[in-house]
C-alpha cells in the first residue's frame, strides 16, 4: 500500500530552532533550525523515498479556536528574531527539495494534517512526521506517527504505553488535564494521572460528566463538577477538525524533482559547505575524492604550487597536481627503513599548507629546521582565521568537510575493500599514506575557495600584510626560547609548600576538620552546610564556591579568604614554579613557549606550554616567577610596552574630543576621567577617585555595567549606574561608537578592526536577554581590542625585518609586551629602534607612547 508522508512543519520549525543552538554564518546569520530541518528532509527523502508528501505549516492571524477562547495560545512568545530571520531559507530549501506545502489562512497545521489523514487513510497508510501529542489523536491502524528527531513511531500501542491511554482517548485526556503550551485550561485538580484513572475507568469526557456522581474519588468529583464548562471548552480545542475544506487533492502532494542548483547555491549562502558541494553540478557526488598516484619517497620534487602536509612523527606528503610524493618517519612506522625524513620546507617557496608554523615546529629536531621565508605560503589555517577569527576550529578535516564536502575522517573507505591478502605492515603504510596524501592533495582546490571567501569577506590584506608575515616571526621566537633560572623556582616552591601546609592547618581549624580543600563539593558542604554561611548561587551539582562567591563571603567570615589565598598560591606552584623546570629543552636548555596565532576571536595571540599571559603582573610572586626569566651571559632583557594602547585606539575609533585631547596632552586619562566624571579639578583628584576612574575607562570597552561596577568599587548600583552616565555624558563620543557599532553588528552579523580584521558576532539579534548583551559587548570591544592586537603585529613584523642583521631577538610576546634578548652592545640601538618602529607603525588621531625597561631578568625590564 501506497504511503503519503505528513510533516507537522511549524512544529518541527520550532523543535528544530530550540534542537541546537549557536549555529550561524561567518556574519553572524542564524543557521541552526534550518540546518537541523534540512537534515531531518534529506534524511526522510533518502530513507523513506516518499512518492507523496506535503510540508505543512500554520499561518499568522487568528483561528476558529480563538474564536471559541480569546486565551487560546495567548501565552505564546513572538517568533524569536533569531528565526524568524531563517523561515524565508527554509521554505526556499523546502521548495527546492521538491516537498509541496500547505497552509491555509486561518487554519491550523494539526486540522489540516488531521483532514488529509482522514481523506487519504482509506486507500494508503498514512505518516504523520511530529512529535506533537495533540496529533496522536489521529494514529490509527493506517495512521502513524514518526517523531525523527527522537526517531520513534507511534502505532496505538505505542501511543497507550507513553500517554496511559488509546488514541481515541487522547483528545478527553488533553481536555482534563489540560495543556500549558496552547493555554488550554483543562480541569484545575485533575492532572494527567489523574485524567488516565478517569478515562480508564468511565470512557470518553461525555460520560464523565455525565456519570460524575459514580467518580469514587471525592476530589476529582468536586474538580469536574466545578470545572465543568472548562473541561467542555477545553475539549472543542483540542478536538482536531478533520472536516476542513483542503481544496487539495492526492496528485498535489506528489514529490518533484529536487532543484540541484538551487539547494547548492542556498547551502553555500549559508555555508552548508559540504551539503553545497553534495548539489553541485559540478562536483563529483559522495566524498568525491579519488587518491592520486603515490609515489613513497623522501627526496620528492617540488614545484610551485605545491600542496604539503607534514604530520610530525608519522612524515609528509607533496601533491603536485597529477602525483602524490609520500614520506613516511621510519622512527614511526612499522615496515619503513632509511633514515629520518629530511624537513623539506626550506625549498617551498610557493606551497599550500595546514598550520604551518605549529607543524614544521613540532618536527624541527634543530633550530635551523624552521621555514626561513612565508611570502609565498598560503596557510589554510590563517586563512579561515582571517575570514572570521570567531569561526573556532581551523582544522584541516573542518575546513574540507566546510569548504569541500569532503569527509577526511573516513579515509578508510578510500582505500578499497576485498583485496588480497598482504602482510600488516604494508597495509599500515598503505593506510598512513593514503592519510597524508589525502589530505596534501585537497589543498589546492581548498586555497581556491578560501582565497575567494577572503577577497568576498575583504580580509584579503589581513591574511597577506599580517599573518603571513607574523608567521615566520612567532615561530622564530618559538626556537629562540628564553633562559630560565630553576633556582629561584626552587627556592620558591619550598617557600610556597610551607605557606600551603600553614594555610591548609589554618583552614582545617576554621573549619573544625580536614576535607580535601580541592574538592568544590566538600568545599561546598563545609562552607553552606557545616559553617552555616548564606549561599549564594548554586549550579547544577550543589553549591558554587567559585572565587567570586569566596569574595563575596570573605566580608563576613575568615575562613574563605584563607580558601582564596590557598588557591592562588597552589595554582601559581602547580602551573609555574613547579612546572617551569619541567618544560626546560633538554637540547637549547631553554624553554620554548608556543605563540598561538590562530586561537583568540579577538586576534590576539596567545601562548601555551606555558601559558605566559597568566603570570601575575602586580602580585609579588607573579615578580619572582619573571626573576626567573633571564637573559644569557653578555646578554640583556628589553621590554617594550605599550602604553594604555587599548584607550588611546578608543580615542582614535570614536573621535572624542575630550578623550583625544587627553592623550594629546599627555594627561593621566584616568586622573582626567576622574575629573571629568566627579566634576572636580584635576588636581583635586585622589587615588581612590582614580583607581574607579581607571576601573570605568577599561571597564567602558568590555561593556561593564552598573551591576558589575558596583561589584568592582564596592558602591551601591545606583552610584556605579550614576558613574556610567557621568562618563558617557562627558565622552560623546564613545556613547556614539558603541550605540553605532552595536547597529552594525546587528545588521551586517560582523564587526571589523581598524585594519580588516573580521570578527562575527553570534546572538547580536538574540531575543533572549543575556545572549544579546555579552553579543553586544562582544561586538563593542572586539574592534578596540583587535585593532590593538594588530597594531603589535604590525609592530613585531616590521621589528623582525629590521634586527634581522643584529644578535637580538625578539623572545616573547604577552598582551601589550615585547620581549628582546640583546647583547649588551646592542642595547641602545635596539632601545631606539624598537620605540621608533612601535610609536609609528601607524597613524592615529593620538599617539601611540611605548615605555622601555632593560634588566637582566624579565622582572627588571618590565
Amino acid at each position: 500500500m501506497k504511503k503519503i508522508y505528513l510533516i507537522d512543519g511549524s512544529s518541527y520549525i520550532y523543535r528544530a530552532f530550540y534542537a541546537m543552538r549557536n549555529l550561524s554564518t561567518s556574519s553572524g546569520m542564524p543557521t541552526n533550525a534550518l540546518y537541523i530541518i534540512t537534515r531531518m528532509l534529506l534524511k526522510l527523502l533518502n530513507d523513506a523515498a516518499p512518492e507523496y508528501i506535503c510540508f505543512v505549516q500554520d499561518t499568522k492571524g487568528p483561528t476558529h479556536r480563538h474564536e471559541r477562547y480569546e486565551a487560546y495560545k495567548a501565552n505564546r512568545q513572538k517568533m524569536p528574531e533569531d528565526l524568524q530571520t531563517q523561515i524565508p531559507h527554509i521554505q526556499r530549501t523546502i521548495d527546492a527539495l521538491g516537498i509541496p506545502c500547505l497552509a491555509k489562512q486561518g487554519m491550523e497545521a494539526d486540522d489540516l494534517i488531521a483532514t488529509l489523514a482522514r481523506g487519504f487513510s482509506t486507500r494508503m497508510e498514512i505518516v504523520i512526521i511530529s512529535g506533537d501529542k495533540d496529533l496522536m489523536q489521529l494514529v490509527g491502524d493506517r495512521v502513524r506517527v514518526w517523531d525523527t528527531l527522537k526517531d520513534r513511531v507511534y502505532d496505538p500501542a505505542e501511543v497507550k504505553a507513553k500517554y496511559g491511554v488509546a488514541p481515541e482517548y487522547i483528545a478527553d485526556l488533553l481536555a482534563l488535564m489540560g495543556d500549558k503550551s496552547d493555554n488550554v485550561p483543562g480541569v484545575a485538580g485533575v492532572g494527567q494521572k489523574g485524567a488516565v484513572q478517569l478515562i480508564t475507568q468511565m470512557g470518553h469526557l461525555d460520560n464523565i460528566i455525565q456519570h460524575r456522581d459514580k467518580i469514587t474519588s471525592a476530589r476529582q468529583k468536586k474538580a469536574i463538577d466545578d470545572n465543568i464548562n472548562d473541561a467542555l471548552l477545553s475539549y472543542e480545542l483540542v478536538r482536531l477538525d478533520k472536516d476542513t475544506a483542503t481544496g487539495v487533492g492526492l496528485d498535489d502532494f506528489r514529490l518533484k524533482p529536487k532543484d540541484d542548483k538551487t539547494l547548492a547555491r542556498i547551502f553555500e549562502e549559508m555555508e552548508f559547505f559540504a551539503l553545497a558541494k553534495t548539489f553541485s553540478t559540478d562536483t563529483p557526488r559522495g566524498h568525491g575524492l579519488v587518491i592520486e598516484k603515490i609515489t613513497y619517497t623522501c627526496n620528492p620534487d617540488i614545484t610551485a604550487g605545491a600542496g604539503i602536509y607534514l604530520v610530525p612523527g608519522l612524515g609528509y606528503a607533496i601533491n603536485n597536481g597529477h602525483q602524490n610524493s609520500v614520506c613516511l618517519d621510519p622512527d614511526e612506522n612499522p615496515g619503513i627503513t632509511g633514515t629520518r625524513p629530511p624537513i623539506i620546507m626550506h625549498d617551498a617557496k610557493q606551497a599550500i599548507v595546514s598550520r604551518l608554523k605549529k607543524d614544521s615546529r613540532a618536527a624541527a629536531s634543530r633550530p635551523d629546521c624552521l621555514i626561513p621565508d612565508t611570502s609565498g605560503i598560503f596557510d589554510t589555517m590563517l586563512a579561515a582565521y582571517c575570514i572570521d577569527a570567531a569561526n573556532g576550529n581551523t582544522q584541516l578535516e573542518t575546513l574540507a568537510k566546510r569548504h569541500l564536502g569532503l569527509d577526511l575522517e573516513t579515509l578508510k573507505d578510500l582505500l578499497g575493500s576485498g583485496r588480497k591478502a598482504v602482510d600488516p605492515d604494508t597495509i599500515e603504510k598503505e593506510k598512513r599514506g593514503a592519510f597524508l596524501a589525502a589530505h596534501a592533495q585537497i589543498l589546492k582546490p581548498l586555497k581556491k575557495q578560501m582565497a575567494e571567501r577572503m577577497e568576498a569577506a575583504q580580509v584579503t590584506n589581513v591574511y597577506s600584510d599580517i599573518e603571513i608575515p607574523l608567521m615566520g616571526v612567532l615561530a622564530s621566537m618559538e626556537v629562540a626560547g628564553v633562559g630560565i633560572d630553576t633556582s629561584i623556582l626552587s627556592g620558591m616552591s619550598a617557600e610556597m609548600g610551607e605557606k600551603l601546609t600553614v594555610l591548609e592547618e589554618k583552614i582545617y581549624h576554621l573549619s573544625g576538620r580536614s576535607f580535601n580543600i580541592h574538592s568544590p563539593k566538600q568545599l561546598g558542604i563545609i562552607l553552606f552546610d557545616e559553617v552555616g554561611l548564606p549561599v549564594i548561587k548554586k549550579t547544577r551539582t550543589g553549591y558554587s564556591t567559585d572565587n567570586s562567591v569566596l569574595e563575596t563571603l570573605a566580608k563576613d567570615h575568615e575562613l574563605p579568604g584563607a580558601i582564596i589565598e590557598y588557591r592562588s598560591i597552589s595554582k601559581l606552584k602547580n602551573t609555574y614554579v613547579d612546572a617551569l623546570p619541567r618544560m626546560i629543552d633538554p637540547w637549547t636548555k631553554r624553554i620554548h613557549s608556543h605563540f598561538n596565532q590562530a586561537a583568540t576571536a579577538t586576534g590576539r595571540i596567545s601562548s601555551s606550554d606555558p601559558n605566559l599571559q597568566n603570570i601575575p603582573v602586580r602580585t609579588i610572586e607573579g615578580r619572582r616567577i619573571r626573576e626567573a626569566f633571564l637573559a644569557s651571559s653578555g646578554y640583556c632583557i628589553l621590554s617594550a610596552d605599550y602604553s594604555q594602547i587599548e584607550l588611546r585606539v578608543l580615542a582614535h575609533i570614536t573621535g572624542d574630543p575630550a578623550l583625544v585631547d587627553a592623550f594629546e596632552q599627555d594627561m593621566d586619562i584616568h586622573a582626567g576621567t576622574a575629573s571629568e566624571i566627579f566634576g572636580i579639578a584635576l588636581d583635586e583628584v585622589d587615588q581612590g577617585q582614580r583607581r574607579a576612574a581607571k576601573i570605568i575607562n577599561f571597564g567602558i570597552m568590555y561593556g561593564m555595567g552598573p551591576h558589575r561596577l558596583s561589584k568592582e568599587l564596592g558602591i551601591g548600583q545606583k552610584t556605579a549606574k550614576a558613574y556610567i552616565e557621568n562618563y558617557l555624558a562627558r565622552y560623546p563620543g564613545v556613547k556614539q561608537y558603541m550605540e553605532d557599532v552595536t547597529a552594525r553588528a546587528s545588521q551586517n552579523g560582523y564587526v571589523s578592526t581598524m585594519m580588516g580584521r573580521r570578527r562575527g558576532i553570534k546572538g547580536i539579534n538574540s531575543q533572549n536577554f543575556n545572549e544579546g548583551q555579552a553579543a553586544k559587548r562582544i561586538a563593542v570591544n572586539t574592534p578596540i581590542q583587535g585593532s590593538a592586537a594588530d597594531i603589535i603585529k604590525l609592530a613585531m613584523i616590521q621589528i623582525d625585518r629590521k634586527i634581522e642583521a643584529m644578535k637580538a631577538r625578539m623572545i616573547i610576546q604577552v598582551h601589550d609586551e615585547l620581549l628582546f634578548e640583546v647583547p649588551t652592545a646592542e642595547v641602545e640601538t635596539l632601545e631606539a629602534l624598537v620605540k621608533n618602529e612601535m610609536e609609528t607603525v601607524t597613524s592615529l588621531r593620538v599617539p601611540l607612547k611605548v615605555d622601555i625597561g632593560i634588566g637582566e631578568n624579565w622582572a627588571q625590564a618590565h
